[in-house]
């Protein structure tokens, strides 16, 4: 197939054609095919959802979670470890790559979790998933409180240098509550004062950062960052809208923070959704997540459509820089050789978000009413997934990540 039309091209907008099958061919000014209204981008990858389903299928599952993501502009999502029940150990983990197998939408990656009590086992467990062929992106999100996943600094110690290690960094010590809203008793310096001793121990990759101190100390050093929308475009002042709604982890922040984290989005390496549904009567309880993954790249283009943020920026962090720093041979930006993950986005075709358009079956959505550009087409692996809003493919097309990918 020959998509033309405006290409995002090693940083710079073209008017060319893109020749592809399962993976691109040739990108050229000489090239004529389909016309394309918009700009055809890499579909981006998620590095950060939580799809549940298992034992909170009631909230999410596999397939909505990657349905959502399709629908996004989504072509890999990368599955977090600390579903019910957790995935840490060998059989845990390969029960839900074969569900993945059957049912995700898009291509699908998983990573391990990381215990007190597994933290002895990890290389041995490390090794059963790749002897069986799986692709592993990391371990992680580590978290150093979070219940029964929580691990200690000393432990991070002796496994740093195990595999890829991904961290929710706040100090368990300087947490009072999680009560609504948990802006008030899980301060910044929780996540300041983590990331500091952190970045002792080793180099990282930080899920989603909120803070601008943080961000700061992480760009100064070998590891990695992750910023999310809800922390880039919410804010504390938001408690009142969310209406009980608001508690996220690591939480909002000040508007004065939100702004600066957005100013300096060039010091995150990677922008995630932390997609982490919740219905609404959960929330109601104070359950602490946002849904997200469906919205993530239309929030961002938006964003670039009102000229607060760079094209090349947003499609570094969503596309490229996942893709180099998780070792995701075959994805990334439009190169020939890649795999033909491709999105066309119309800028002149600007939504409302609303949540019963959404296909999370959280069925809600912190970002109602905030202006948005959805994918009008998507392929994955040079098929067409998403044409005009209609989904082509159906559960099992996406690929669960293998080695050799």
């Amino acid at each position: 197939m020959i998509l033309r039309g405006k290409i995002l091209y090693r940083g710079e907008i073209l008017e060319a054609g893109i020749e592809f099958d399962e993976r691109i061919l040739r990108v050229s000014k000489e090239l004529s095919g389909k016309a394309v209204r918009g700009i055809i981008l890499p579909a981006a990858i998620d590095v950060h959802v939580h799809f549940r389903d298992f034992r909170e299928k009631h909230k999410e599952t596999i397939e909505s979670g990657s349905l959502s993501a399709l629908h996004g502009g989504i072509c890999l999502a990368i599955d977090q470890p600390n579903c019910k029940p957790a995935i840490t150990d060998e059989e845990a983990y390969f029960e839900r790559v074969k569900k993945a197998e059957k049912k995700s939408h898009v291509d699908y990656a998983l990573n391990l979790g990381l215990t007190e009590e597994n933290s002895g086992k990890i290389e041995g467990i490390i090794s059963k998933i790749c002897e069986r062929g799986y692709f592993l992106p990391a371990i992680g999100e580590v978290f150093l409180q979070h219940d029964s996943m929580q691990v200690s600094y000393d432990t991070l110690e002796k496994v740093k240098d195990v595999y890829r290690l991904s961290l929710h960094a706040e100090d368990a010590e300087l947490i009072a509550c999680n009560e609504v809203p948990n802006f008030k008793c899980r301060p910044p310096e929780a996540e300041i004062e983590a990331v500091k001793k952190c970045v002792k121990i080793g180099s990282f990759h930080f899920c989603h950062v909120s803070t601008i101190d943080a961000l700061n100390v992480i760009a100064a050093t070998d590891s990695s960052s992750e910023v999310t929308p809800h922390h880039l475009l919410l804010s504390t002042e938001d408690s009142e809208r969310l209406n009980g709604f608001v508690n996220v982890n690591p939480p909002l922040r000040s508007k004065e923070n939100v702004l600066a984290m957005l100013e300096n989005i060039d010091l995150a390496d990677v922008i995630a959704s932390d997609h982490a549904p919740h219905t609404p009567e959960e929330k109601k309880d104070g359950m602490s997540g946002f849904p997200g993954v469906e919205t993530l790249y239309p929030l961002m283009l938006n964003l670039v459509r009102k000229g607060a943020i760079g094209l090349k920026t947003v499609v570094e962090r969503l596309s490229t820089n996942p893709a180099l720093i998780f070792s995701l041979r075959g994805y990334g930006g439009i190169e020939v050789g890649n795999y033909a993950n491709l999105a066309v986005f119309d800028f002149s075709k600007v939504e409302k978000i609303k949540a019963e358009k959404l296909h999370s079956l959280a069925g809600w959505t912190p970002y109602e009413g905030f202006e948005a550009v959805f994918p009008t087409n998507v392929f994955i692996r040079g098929v067409e997934a998403i044409s005009d809003g209609e989904v082509l493919v159906e559960p099992g097309f996406g690929e669960v990540l293998r080695s050799k990918n």
